[in-house]
């Protein structure tokens, strides 16, 4: 009997076409081309050697028992063969802007045209999982981030999918519970006109094709409450100029492993936001939690806080985080209702509808960086009465900057992120120990990391 189910492994992942999930070095959030051009844009930056790797965060997630070491080779070379950005694109971007300006310089345009990733280090940990690394210049480097989230993400349940043998009924199950789930958050959020989002899911989508479907369901269904996608690609397909998003932790994680003092790391965090808000005074979003936001938000300099667009709450529970920013800006006389409010980090539904019943009309804007609930809203899918191997879904994985080399050490240092939920912490032991220090880590909360 032919199958006429609406969802097949083959319309649902790249992979199961002996297709690139990645065949487009467009198919990425934005913050990295904007990243990228910061970083071209000042030398001191641009030619800094960066270690990055991958880390799955649950620790219950046995990878290589279900993704074979060949399958992600596969897809990260194809993705590595690709040596350019075509001009078709080139023009794309050249189209996109911020406030009244173009978005990009053309000397990152033109770094574009004829780039291509650096290799990469892929390796059993001989426990389950996959050591996955990235070396190169920081311009060379920062865009395999998302590319390599994508692959490893979508492999995952397309070999779990396979190995657990599921039906086609089984996989319109599946995908059915997901959309159902997608649908119940559409039919939710019209029914408040105050809630905005904007789709920021690409490194953990389900897959690309997914992605894509998910994308064109919330710009039909939501006109106006959906501002539109962080992925380049997708906004392109979709006829829209300007994907959103705003910088990342790196911009701080990276310049701050070349300093060795409380002091310097301190200082070296300040300086770097001044300059992403010289470079881009338009998104003069902060990420304050890269190592504490309450001890951000107290030492802030006046002519940062003065300058900034809004702040991204990112590992803090929005209820305490917004309080907080509104208090920094009042220390300064500023009127909360001149900025924008952005929580981004693991929402639900019942979070953002919570958030804005309280916080509504007492910030200038309050929107939302909505990711893996939108893109891959997996979890406990699967069709039967248990997950036949290890949890089946979405899961936390991330690949930051692990090191930097020092030549005036002549060695590797870790780079650290402390982030508002000590789960998150990264860095080597010594080195955190230091900037646990200098931060304090006041105001810092463990949460359960769920994205």
């Amino acid at each position: 009997m032919k199958n006429t189910l609406p969802y097949t492994l083959s319309n649902s992942f790249a992979a199961a076409r002996d297709e690139a999930e990645v065949d487009n070095l467009l198919n990425t959030d934005v913050y990295k081309f904007l990243m990228l051009d910061f970083i071209l844009a000042h030398s001191e930056y641009r030619d800094m050697r960066v270690r990055w790797k991958m880390t799955i965060r649950n620790k219950d997630v046995r990878i290589a028992d279900i993704v074979p070491e060949s399958a992600i080779r596969e897809q990260l070379d194809a993705t590595r063969a690709i040596k350019w950005v075509s001009q078709a694109w080139l023009s794309y971007m050249r189209g996109m802007h911020v406030g009244n300006r173009a978005m990009l310089r053309e000397e990152t345009l033109g770094f574009l045209s004829g780039f291509q990733l650096p290799e990469y280090s892929l390796e059993s940990d001989g426990n389950g999982g996959y050591t996955l690394e990235f070396e190169g210049t920081w311009a060379e480097s920062t865009l395999w981030e998302i590319y390599a989230l994508k692959i490893v993400n979508s492999l995952y349940l397309y070999h779990y999918a396979k190995k657990a043998e599921l039906s086609p009924i089984e996989w319109n199950g599946v995908m059915t519970r997901m959309y159902g789930r997608l649908y119940d958050n559409i039919e939710n959020v019209r029914s408040d006109s105050r809630i905005t989002f904007s789709e920021f899911g690409t490194r953990r989508a389900a897959s690309t094709d997914i992605h894509r479907q998910v994308n064109a369901i919330l710009a039909w269904s939501l006109p106006g409450q959906y501002l539109w996608t962080s992925n380049v690609m997708i906004s392109m397909e979709m006829g829209n100029a300007n994907p959103k998003w705003t910088n990342a932790h790196e911009l701080r994680m990276i310049p701050t492993a070349f300093e060795d003092t409380s002091e310097g790391i301190i200082s070296k965090m300040y300086e770097i936001d001044r300059q992403w808000q010289a470079h881009f005074p338009e998104l003069g979003i902060l990420l304050p939690d890269t190592f504490g936001s309450s001890f951000y938000f107290a030492h802030a300099p006046e002519d940062i806080a003065r300058a900034h667009t809004g702040c991204r709450i990112d590992s803090k529970d929005p209820m305490i985080a917004i309080p907080e920013y509104q208090e920094f800006l009042r220390k300064w006389d500023i009127d909360p209702k001149t900025k924008i409010a952005l929580p981004s980090d693991g929402l639900t539904y019942d979070v953002i509808q919570r958030v804005t019943d309280r916080f509504h009309g007492t910030i200038g804007t309050l929107t939302n960086g909505w990711w893996t609930e939108l893109s891959n809203n997996t979890k406990g899918t699967i069709p039967r009465e248990r997950e036949r191997f290890w949890p089946f879904g979405s899961m936390s994985i991330v690949v930051k900057p692990d090191t930097v080399w020092r030549p005036d050490l002549g060695g590797w240092v870790s780079c650290v992120k402390l982030s508002d939920n000590p789960s998150k912490a990264m860095g080597s032991p010594e080195r955190v120990v230091l900037f646990k220090k200098t931060f304090w880590v006041e105001g810092m909360e463990r949460q359960e990391v769920v994205v």
